[in-house]
């Protein structure tokens, strides 16, 4: 009972330790205001990071200034091992070196799906914990934005039994924990797109019980757009 008192005191929390974001000292994370639409010129130096999700946002063209960098499957626990291929040679670069190129002021995280699909909330959040140490670690005055992941259909959770719609409700809680926590700014695309039981509603499904369609992610944008945080004139950026 003393040692696992000793570990709580000790643990980087207690200690006030724990690594925070770059933040509006006025506009206090995890939520930012809702306002007008701000136009493309927001987005410039803007950098979305995640998984096929992302890959859409880019295909639409919904935030078209922005810059994308997204893989296939790549989940809170893999963003740090993931390579992209410099153009022109043989080289290759990290997710948060590909990030970086862009000199990022503002960079938003959609991550989880890929994650929550087979382990239960708590270790998901962990892996975001480590993520979020990388993330200010790289880029110590970006703001930085997390999205929660949407939760799958209803015939697609039923198909995968291990998966449980109470999982996508408890991480999104947990989530915006961590974004309280480390000063992150909270997106919550949960609760846009989730019916009452916690599934996806059908009318957001791409068709696969996974995927959100254009008009979810167009409610997605819609939402960024109008839920920003600016960023103080005279700032360095963040690389």
């Amino acid at each position: 009972m003393i040692a696992a008192l000793m570990l709580l005191l000790l643990a980087p929390d207690a200690l006030g330790e724990v690594k925070k974001a770059y933040c509006d000292p006025v506009l206090l994370p995890p939520d930012a205001p809702m306002h007008e639409p701000t136009g493309d010129e927001y987005f410039d130096d803007a950098v979305f990071i995640g998984d096929s999700m992302m890959e859409y946002m880019e295909m639409y063209e919904l935030l078209p200034t922005a810059s994308y960098v997204w893989q296939i499957g790549m989940s809170p626990m893999s963003v740090g091992r993931k390579q992209f291929r410099v153009a022109g040679s043989n080289e290759k670069i990290t997710t948060y070196e590909q990030a970086a190129l862009y000199h990022p002021t503002k960079i938003y995280v959609w991550l989880g799906a890929n994650g929550l699909d087979n382990k239960a909330s708590e270790p998901v959040i962990e892996d975001y914990e480590k993520m979020a140490d990388e993330l200010i670690d790289h880029f110590p005055n970006a703001l930085i934005y997390v999205i929660s992941p949407p939760p799958m259909s209803r015939e697609r959770m039923s198909k995968e039994k291990y998966v449980v719609p109470g999982r996508y409700r408890k991480f999104e809680g947990l989530l915006r924990e961590l974004a309280a926590r480390r000063n992150f700014y909270y997106i919550d695309m949960y609760h846009m797109i989730a019916d009452a039981d916690g599934y996806m509603l059908l009318q957001y499904s791409m068709g696969d019980g996974f995927h959100l369609n254009r008009t979810a992610l167009s409610m997605l944008a819609d939402y960024i757009r109008t839920h920003t945080v600016p960023y103080p004139e005279g700032e360095e950026n963040a690389q």
